[in-house]
């Protein structure tokens, strides 16, 4: 078979898709790997009427009605259906067809081939490590089937980004490949160029649950920012976040005050300051505002009004047609629009010309009928005004000075209740003498039992005015009749006096304390978070860390291939931009390892794309045409079958039974 010397490299991550041809030196095309399909328009499109000898829908009308589904980068507003985004993962496997079909609709559109019955370039595919075979022969079945590619070549995006690594260390054959997903951890041993499938082991913890415990943490402190909370959360994790040398050190540090006020990362969310300039209107100013405020909602309401009138005319006069098919005894035509306008009979579209007609009957006279007094004018034609002859600017200071009086007795009232909680002061040292002058009266008692015997007290009227010299210096209540008045005084002040301040708020600190609300701290979270993927027990699982699964795989060769395989350790993938992991694990394996050993730690020069660049080097090769499973192959293997590469997983038949 003839090989196309152009391959489209399809790096199909959970995360992110990545697609472009082998000789491009960066993928054309860049997605996050989800769709989502908006909510359909509900609202029944009933202004037009049918051509009754016109022929019925076709299913391709009933789909180009329906909402089409959104992928990747044509997602409008991610943020408003993050909630319905689907992927076509299960972790790092696919198990959604359906959306993984809408997906390479969506890819092989974007790069050229929207018309065409079948893609005539081999790809190169990226999988998952030990994809199940079920798995593979879905997807062999839907390329070849659905899209007629000649031939693919699958293999796993960790050993690609090996690959293209040794292009900078070409003598390097052995390695301890530590690839971080979005959804798992694999520390992949190579020994010889060879991966060392029974020894690679999984850790279940990757970016999505990095994501995740972020998002729950910041949820359970700000609660009330929910939605500004999600639409953050990806970029605090790659931006700000980081992995401690010192877990434990670390979280010392935070506990103490001084180094949390200077550390303490303050996001200031989006905040509508209010302004102080209506303060500044004069009366007729403030009405006048309220009065535009009152016609432009007025206008948006006649607006609405109008066009629900329009609409209800146009489907009466669908109803008034459908009611002359049946006059005109046209029945079948009568039945067949019946059923389109979803009215079960004869009866029931009399009844909705009866509702309609009586509904735009019933706009139009309120149309024409003479507007209502508003309530708010009803409310500022009741405001008390100034008294003939008296001046509005003397009738106002005489209004403020009595709210001032009142203003003063509640004051005074409430430095009594104040005094009252000292000892020394006369109105308590009173209000003591009182109640032990009461203490000392004689009590009379009985001679046998000893139990206090009724005294009297309150049988005489002139007993209870002990309580009301008690409380002559506990008068801590305002009479209602004082608040109501204080209420009025202020509300005409504030109607007439464009300066009045009651003095109850200040503006400038309310801001201020309204602005810190919406405030998000981002602190001690920047190293919890990504250290779950050394302690994976701090969200629930059972699992051991990175450290731990790191030392299992070692111990599972001989000395000698352990120092091959920590000579050249490998970190690829996105969590491996974590600032401080290429230290953390230099700790991790200082303690693993023998006394003066050695070891060496690199890091992809390209964590997002090594995988892509390294699937071109191998579509660029000489030995390419070797690592592709052909139509034919296909064909007389089955699906599951693929050809064996550098890159790729190992080939186990499924047992037959």
């Amino acid at each position: 078979m003839a090989v196309s010397k152009r391959s489209l490299i399809i790096d199909n991550g959970s995360y992110e898709c990545r697609v472009g041809w082998n000789n491009s030196k960066k993928p054309d095309l860049r997605f996050r790997n989800v769709l989502t399909k908006p909510r359909k328009d509900r609202k029944k499109d009933c202004n037009q009427m049918p051509d009754s000898s016109a022929a019925p829908a076709t299913p391709v009308d009933e789909l180009k009605a329906n909402a089409e589904i959104q992928i990747g980068n044509d997602i409008t507003n991610i943020e408003a259906v993050r909630a319905h985004l689907k992927s076509p993962f299960e972790r790092n496997v696919i198990t959604n067809w359906n959306h993984q079909e809408h997906i390479f609709d969506y890819i092989f559109s974007k790069m050229g081939f929207d018309g065409e019955t079948s893609i005539g370039y081999p790809i190169v595919l990226t999988e998952a490590l030990a994809n199940p075979n079920p798995s593979r022969r879905q997807m062999s079945e839907l390329l070849f089937e659905c899209y007629s590619v000649p031939a693919v070549s699958y293999g796993i995006d960790a050993l690609y980004s090996w690959h293209h690594h040794q292009q900078q260390h070409k003598n390097v054959v052995d390695a301890l490949i530590i690839s971080f997903g979005y959804s798992t951890t694999h520390v992949i041993p190579v020994l010889g160029g060879k991966m060392q499938l029974q020894h690679v082991r999984r850790l279940n913890v990757g970016g999505f649950h990095i994501n995740n415990y972020l998002f729950r943490l910041m949820q359970m402190k700000y609660p009330v920012h929910l939605n500004a909370i999600s639409s953050r959360i990806e970029k605090l994790v790659h931006e700000h976040c980081h992995i401690a040398q010192d877990y434990k050190e670390e979280l010392m540090k935070w506990a103490q005050l001084d180094y949390y006020e200077a550390h303490v990362m303050k996001i200031q969310l989006p905040y509508n300051q209010v302004t102080a300039t209506n303060a500044l209107l004069t009366a007729e100013q403030k009405q006048e505002k309220r009065r535009e405020l009152a016609l432009r909602l007025l206008d948006i309401k006649n607006r609405r009004e109008r066009e629900k009138l329009q609409e209800d005319e146009d489907y009466l006069q669908v109803l008034r047609k459908l009611r002359q098919l049946y006059e005109q005894q046209k029945l079948q035509k009568f039945e067949r629009a019946l059923q389109q306008q979803q009215i079960a009979n004869l009866e029931e579209l009399d009844k909705l010309l009866g509702t309609i007609t009586a509904r735009i009957k019933r706009v139009k006279e309120r149309a024409t009928a003479q507007p209502k007094p508003s309530k708010q004018q009803d409310k500022l034609d009741k405001l008390p005004k100034p008294p003939e002859g008296v001046p509005q600017a003397q009738w106002l200071a005489d209004l403020r000075e009595k709210r001032d009086q009142l203003q003063q007795r509640k004051q005074a009232r409430h430095q009594q209740r104040q005094e009252q909680a000292k000892r020394h002061t006369h109105a308590a040292q009173e209000r003591m003498r009182i109640i032990s002058t009461l203490a000392r009266s004689e009590k009379r008692r009985k001679a046998n039992g000893g139990d206090e015997e009724d005294d009297g007290f309150g049988m005489n009227d002139n007993d209870w005015d002990v309580y009301k010299r008690i409380n002559r210096y506990n008068d801590d209540s305002d009479s209602d009749a004082e608040n109501e008045q204080m209420l009025e005084y202020e509300k005409i002040l504030q109607h007439y006096d464009a300066n009045f301040d009651d003095g109850s708020n200040n503006a400038a600190m309310q801001a201020l304390i309204a602005a810190e609300n919406y405030q998000l701290h981002f602190g001690v979270e920047a190293i919890r978070v990504p250290e779950i993927l050394f302690q994976p027990s701090m969200i629930g699982c059972t699992e051991a860390g990175l450290a731990e699964l790191i030392a299992f795989v070692l111990k599972l060769f001989t000395g000698e291939e352990q120092q091959r395989l920590v000579d050249h350790v490998y970190l690829t993938g996105s969590c491996a931009q974590f600032r401080g992991l290429k230290e953390r694990l230099a700790k991790e394996l200082l303690e693993l390892r023998p006394f003066q050993s050695s070891f060496a730690i690199y890091e992809s020069n390209e964590p997002m794309l090594g995988a892509w660049l390294g699937a071109c080097l191998q579509a660029n090769g000489k030995r390419f045409s070797e690592t592709l499973t052909t139509r034919q192959l296909y064909q007389e293997h089955g699906g599951e079958y693929f050809k064996e590469h550098s890159a790729s997983n190992l080939f186990y038949p499924t047992p037959k039974d």
